[in-house]
């Protein structure tokens, strides 16, 4: 009879270990889901801050864009334009002044409008001769010389 009790308590103690180490393997893989989804999201949040930031700066470069496209526009209609165009147009921080120069396609007007440290947004503009305003180009370019990273820091 004691073989009996001893070859039950064995069955029953192993059958409690194995269920006891897949329990614990299904939390530590829940708990390494759990950091994976939480850095994800963090890195998610910062990402979307990030651009929000951009896309704000972008706008508001474009609304400024926008306004002196407006007053060059209304300053079309006039036929001594020209002539007072120096004047018309005072550029803002961030802003480079007008560059006026006739072709002979009507005149040509450049300028950009600074967006952050290393973007601006450059726009020409076509002015014909009965005042229409066309835009030429209306884009984002890089301020800077772009310099590749060539360190490699594989061991610290």
């Amino acid at each position: 009879m004691a073989n009996y009790t001893n070859s039950k308590k064995g069955k029953f103690g192993t059958t409690m270990g194995v269920t006891s180490i897949i329990a614990i393997l299904v939390i530590l893989v829940l708990v390494v889901f759990a950091a994976l989804s939480y850095t994800t999201a963090k890195a998610d949040y910062h990402l979307s801050k990030k651009t929000a930031e951009v896309t704000a700066a972008y706008y508001e470069a474009d609304t400024r864009a926008e306004e002196l496209v407006s007053t060059i526009a209304r300053a079309a209609w006039f036929s001594d334009w020209r002539s007072s165009f120096p004047e018309l147009i005072v550029p803002t921080e961030g802003e480079t002044a007008p560059v006026l120069s006739d072709e002979t396609d009507g005149a040509h007007i450049s300028f950009t409008e600074k967006i952050d440290e290393t973007q601006e947004l450059q726009v020409e503009l076509l002015v014909s001769e009965d005042g229409k305003v066309s835009r030429l180009k209306w884009q984002v370019a890089p301020t800077g010389a772009w310099e590749p990273d060539t360190s490699l820091d594989l061991i610290q």
